[in-house]
This record gives structure tokens, sequence and C-alpha cells, in this order.
């Protein structure tokens, strides 16, 4: 099969979510977008004492932003944990007066079913964002944001934004309202990358379709995104060597490795508060030889710096999408050992 056989044939698996995702985040602010608003209105009139993020994989850092925004913006305290870490740490502020909010795709992966049950038994509410309210999760929770989508990445990520930006305009903070006009005004975007970034992302895939080892760094807002590609899709989906670093952080000893190594480092760039320190490593690792893959929210004027992680998605998923397949992975969603029953225990677990 020739590689554009393949590339229609990609368009239809649950991991290239980029044909839906700008339909399908209209549709979710638009069916979901006065639901999560009323949480944010119930958290702030039920006085609400802790939120709690928690997820595993992708499903965590699309709700770590959660927490960057409510931490940037309200006074209410906020944590996000991996699933497993949530229950191992067990926090002393977890009871009736937290809330937990908890994201998995199929509702079934074992380490966040195993937090929502943590999270009742301290008596914590809870709230599920998955893909289908009839999931395990989705059952048990006390109340569910069903997305009913493959946009397992944008969507949990656009409820995390909102609610958390909500929270921020009800208790005070009239500056949001601009980040959340510009959340509903990114479907557009969306759809116009969707076919605008195709060409550019294959141009990339083939020049580094040889290379076996990727750095992926980022900061601030987009440190969940960086995070994402760097151990949950480049890893995952290519099966190359892969990590993920903070940007700012690769000055605390990665630089070194610099003088005998040189790597591909894909650079996630904000227009944010962290850009010029980012760029500070950009410099450097190019002056000392690394091959740098750069991701630049300036190329996209009018988006908001904190609605990053939103733009910069779609170019990164059309280069690892082409880098898959030039690697000979034609069937991007079979796993070798996610999905399978060798990675999760548990009645009703499906993942990984």
């Amino acid at each position: 099969m020739d590689l554009e056989s393949l590339v229609n044939q990609a368009r239809q698996s649950t991991l290239f979510t980029a044909p839906v995702l700008g339909p399908d985040m209209e549709r979710f602010l638009r069916e979901s977008g006065e639901a999560i608003r009323d949480l944010a209105r119930r958290a702030v009139s039920e006085e609400v004492q802790h939120i709690y993020w928690a997820g595993s994989g992708n499903s965590w850092v699309n709700l770590y932003s959660g927490k960057y925004l409510m931490d940037r913006f309200t006074s209410l305290p906020s944590d996000c944990f991996t699933s497993y870490d949530f229950i191992w740490r067990n926090p002393g502020r977890l009871n009736a007066k937290s809330w937990v909010f908890l994201a998995s795709f199929s509702g079934a992966t074992e380490d966040t079913l195993a937090a929502l049950r943590h999270a009742r038994s301290r008596g914590a509410h809870t709230i599920a964002i998955v893909n289908r309210a009839d999931s395990v999760m989705g059952r048990e929770a006390d109340e569910v944001i069903a997305y009913n989508s493959k946009a397992l990445y944008i969507l949990p990520l656009a409820a995390a934004y909102l609610f958390s930006l909500e929270v921020a305009r009800l208790t005070g903070n009239t500056g949001v309202q601009e980040i959340i006009d510009g959340l509903y005004a990114l479907p557009a975007l969306l759809t116009r990358q969707y076919v605008e970034e195709e060409a550019p992302a294959r141009r990339l895939a083939e020049i580094y379709a040889g290379e076996r080892l990727f750095y992926t760094l980022g900061s601030g807002p987009l440190y969940g995104l960086a995070y994402k590609f760097g151990l949950t899709v480049f890893m995952e989906n290519m099966r190359v060597n892969g990590s993920f670093m903070d940007a700012t952080e690769f000055r605390h000893g990665p630089a070194e490795m610099l003088e005998r190594e040189k790597p591909v480092i894909v650079m996630l760039l904000g227009t944010d508060e962290s850009r010029p320190v980012v760029e500070r490593v950009r410099v450097l690792a190019e002056e000392r030889g690394a091959r740098i893959l750069a991701y630049d929210l300036a190329e996209y004027p009018g988006v908001h710096p904190l609605l990053a992680p939103f733009a910069l998605m779609i170019p990164l998923q059309w280069f690892a999408v082409y880098s898959a397949l030039l690697r000979g992975i034609t069937d991007l969603d079979e796993r070798v050992l996610m999905g399978h029953g060798i990675l999760g225990q548990g009645k009703g677990v499906t993942w990984p």
C-alpha cells in the first residue's frame, strides 16, 4: 500500500484525532459548555476547598493545564496527580469539601478507576471526563462529562480550561474573559490546520525518518503538550526512543551531553513568559550541533499565549502520523502491550 493510501486509512484511526478536532470541539463547547460553567458556579457557591485532577498518561497531562490555570488566576488550591500517586499520597485535604476531576478516554483505565474509587471512599465529589457516559467510570462517578469523540486530548483539555477559567471569572478575575473567548474561537483554527499542516509535516517526517531518539522540550502552558508527545506519542506510536524535559531544566545537566551527542530536539515555543528562556535553550542547543525541530506559537497570530497547546497539537500530530507510517507502523491503533490485558489488572479494566 502506498503512503497516500496509508494516510487515508489513518484518517479513520482513533489515534489520529486531527480530522475531527475542529468540528468536535465546536460541538462539545456548544453542547457541554453550559454544564461545565454550571460546575464552576457550583464549586464557587458550595465553597469547595480543594480541586484535584487525576489521570494517567495522556489523560494526566490534559488535566495538568487545569491546575496551571487555577494556580495562576484563582486562590482555590488545586493539585494534579497521576492516578496511583493520588492514591498513595492520600492527601489530607481530600474530603467532602474536595472535588476530584478524573480523565480516561476508555473510562476503564486501571489506575484512574482506582483513583475514582479512592476519592469516593474519602467522601470527595467526583467528576469523570470520559468518552462515553456508560463506561465504568461514567457510571461510578458522581457526575460525568462525556465528550463522545476520539479527541481524547483536546476535549478534556477544553473542559479543564473552561472550568478553571470560569471559576476565575466568577471569583473576580475579569481578565480571563479574553481567554474564554479565544477558547471558543479555536475550532475554526483547528479545522484550517488539519488541511494546511499536512504537507509541511510530511516533509519534516521524511527528513527525520531515520532518527531513533527524540527529546521533546516545553515549558509554561506547553509543558503538558511536550509531555504528551515526548512520552505518550513519539514513544508509544512511533516506537522510538524518547524523553521529555521541561525546557528550562535542560540547562541544569542535560545540556552537557551536547559535548558528545547531537540529538533531535523537538522544541515547543510559546509566546508567554517562558519564551525568552526557552529561546536561550534553543540557541544553546543549535550552536552545539543539535538538530532542532521547532513548533512555535508565534506562527499562529491571534492565539492567546495560554491557548498554545491547542494551536500546536495538529502540527505535531501530523508529524507523528507520517513518522509512524514511514517506520512501517501502518495500524495506528494497534499496540504491542497496551490494551491486551498485559498491563492492566482488575474487573472492568480495559486499559492500559
